[in-house]
């Protein structure tokens, strides 16, 4: 098999909101615009206060994860009902934020984002004990006097890129299966719908180990460092073009991801909109 070719440096991309920036090295920082486009310039961008502090929440997390106690079976779901009752009890301050952020109404908001949740909650909940369960395998005569099963392990500290379109649903939905799994997990929320942001992060640690699922905010400088750190898996939800700049990050420290690329962001202009 023929090794692939990096690529080289070529034309600015486009900065999709919610997705994270260019790698550091590449050439690239945002421009001021509203659309927060990507210019290319001679040397790269680096930010040491950025760098040094997603060292740390990287670190504090991957120390927490190697102490174990993310692993035992009542802690996850002793986590995910906390979660539940976050969801629960600031479903006002979700909604209001989500208001803020992108003017959706209530009943819109609340279906998407807060059923969808919810109902993930419920029913992981509900079948976590039988989705971590040991599964027995048949037997053959090598391993007949042996105890044969599948056990399932936790994959280490994931980070979870979420979106600007969903920022609410689309970082708790991840977040919910990593917990599940006993990982520890960096939270990484769209810095576009700031309000969403903002609340994410105020409020996870109140209800969530700190150490565990700590919140990172900011833009292209905290993403950029963030990319650089190791994870042990990494989910993203956003672009083409940037699924290729996380997969590239991932792959040099052999790191599997999942992303969930491209959609459509449709927009409905009537006779009462000022242009």
């Amino acid at each position: 098999m023929m090794p692939s070719k990096s690529p080289g440096p070529g034309p600015a991309l486009p900065w999709e909101e919610g997705s994270p920036p260019a790698m550091a090295g590449e050439g690239l920082v945002p421009a001021c615009s509203r659309h927060r486009r990507l210019v290319e310039r001679e040397a790269p961008l680096k930010c040491p206060a950025a760098m040094e502090k997603m060292q740390q929440v990287v670190s504090r997390a991957r120390a927490a994860f190697r102490s174990g106690r993310s692993r035992p079976l009542e802690f996850r779901i002793q986590q995910l009902k906390a979660l539940q009752r976050m969801v629960q009890e600031k479903e006002k301050e979700i909604l209001a934020a989500l208001k803020a952020d992108l003017n959706k109404c209530g009943y819109n908001a609340y279906s998407h984002e807060i059923l969808g949740v919810l109902g993930e909650l419920a029913l992981t909940i509900e079948k976590l004990p039988s989705w971590a369960a040991p599964q027995p395998v048949k037997k053959n005569l090598l391993t007949m006097r042996d105890e044969a099963y599948i056990g399932y392990e936790p994959l280490g500290v994931v980070l979870v890129i979420g979106a600007w379109n969903y920022p609410f649903v689309l970082v708790m939905q991840p977040l919910i299966g990593a917990i599940a799994a006993g990982n520890a997990v960096v939270v990484k929320p769209s810095e576009v719908s700031e309000n969403t942001a903002r609340l994410v992060a105020e409020l996870l640690p109140q209800y969530l180990d700190k150490e565990l699922y700590p919140v990172v905010t900011g833009g292209v400088p905290e993403t950029t460092e963030l990319l650089t750190q190791r994870f042990d898996h990494i989910l993203y939800t956003g672009n083409t073009a940037v699924g290729k700049i996380v997969m590239a990050a991932a792959a040099k420290h052999l790191t599997p991801v999942t992303l969930e690329l491209g959609g459509k962001s449709p927009c409905y202009i009537d006779k009462d909109c000022d242009l």
